[in-house]
């Protein structure tokens, strides 16, 4: 069993990032996965001066997904091209 973090880019609760995100693990090609869905709701702005000592979220973050399969992302566009902000890796 495959276990896959499903990161969703979209933070409203409706959003229909997380509604296709939630159909695509309801799929026949899903089954015998397990999908988390790690938060990012509370992660701050990327700023490099912090990659030394990263803020408890990114820490939470960063244990969620390790030891993970694989990673899903779920994200909207905006305006043909990738949304402006970003978490740390």
């Amino acid at each position: 069993m495959s276990r896959i973090a499903v990161i969703v880019g979209s933070l409203r609760r409706e959003s229909f990032n997380r509604r296709v995100a939630q159909a695509m693990t309801r799929l026949p090609a899903a089954q015998g996965h397990a999908f988390s869905w790690p938060e990012i709701g509370d992660i701050p702005l990327y700023n490099q001066d912090r990659e030394a000592d990263p803020p408890p979220q990114m820490v939470r973050l960063k244990q969620e997904i390790r030891g993970i399969d694989a990673v899903m992302f779920v994200t909207p566009e905006y305006n043909r091209s990738i949304p402006g902000v970003r978490f740390a890796s």
